[in-house]
């Protein structure tokens, strides 16, 4: 199909951007952002309602969270496991959460989902270390809020900024996009990289001195006995 001819199944997109946000967390390279952007882009013309894109990939967003929080909360990962794709996807979650970390924060919730990679790894995270449900729902939800409300807006301002067809500005939003995310991942990299600099440092310095040896006799308590002493002891 032309990319041109976009905007004619305008209607469909924002059931394929629902479920395809919903899919992208479990599958990072799903073009979710790139849909996401493509509504805003066609709510700048006047073909869907602002509104109402804003609230599909945020919806999105918030049922995908859910779904994986879930699945590694509750230990289903073995269901996975029972086909290749599933490995795969497991696979891909877990290297994913190896790179973030497991120590998921409710800040991260919302931060790490403008990150390449990054939702799928701080849901997965958030539920190993089993977040409690209601907080973790409440930042979720707020960052496929903010998430939302950035790509729809690249989208949006792309399109009345340029003049070009949705599908250019749909592109030019996601390279932008895409842009500031490997900023701010380079950011935290170069940052969690100075922590860990002061960790190993602050760890140097506490360190205990060696114990110190057995102390070697000085030169004159070595020296030989004088014969009067030997004689004295002689039997």
């Amino acid at each position: 199909m032309d990319l041109s001819t976009l905007a004619e199944w305008s209607l469909m997109i924002h059931p394929v951007t629902l479920l395809v946000v919903i899919a992208d967390v479990f599958a990072p390279i799903m073009p979710s952002e790139f849909l996401v952007i493509a509504s805003g882009s066609l709510a700048s013309e006047g073909s869907v309602l602002l509104p109402v894109a804003l609230l599909t990939a945020a919806t999105g967003s918030l049922l995908g969270d859910l779904a994986l929080y879930l699945l590694f909360r509750k230990r289903l990962t073995h269901w996975l496991d029972r086909f290749r794709w599933g490995r795969a996807v497991h696979r891909g979650i877990r290297n994913a959460v190896e790179k973030a970390g497991k120590s998921p924060t409710y800040a991260g919730l919302v931060a790490l989902r403008f990150l390449p990679g990054g939702r799928t790894a701080g849901i997965a995270a958030a539920g190993i270390a089993e977040l409690p449900l209601r907080p973790f729902l409440g930042f979720a939800a707020l960052g496929g809020v903010l998430w939302s409300i950035w790509l729809v807006g690249l989208g949006f301002v792309s399109d009345v900024t340029t003049g070009f067809p949705m599908w250019a500005s749909a592109l030019l939003g996601m390279g932008v996009g895409t842009l500031v995310g490997l900023i701010i991942a380079a950011f935290f990299a170069l940052k969690q990289r100075r922590e860990v600099r002061k960790t190993h440092e602050h760890a140097d310095s506490v360190q205990p001195p060696a114990a110190p040896g057995p102390a070697r006799p000085a030169p004159e308590e070595r020296r030989s006995v004088p014969s009067a002493d030997r004689d004295e002891h002689r039997p």
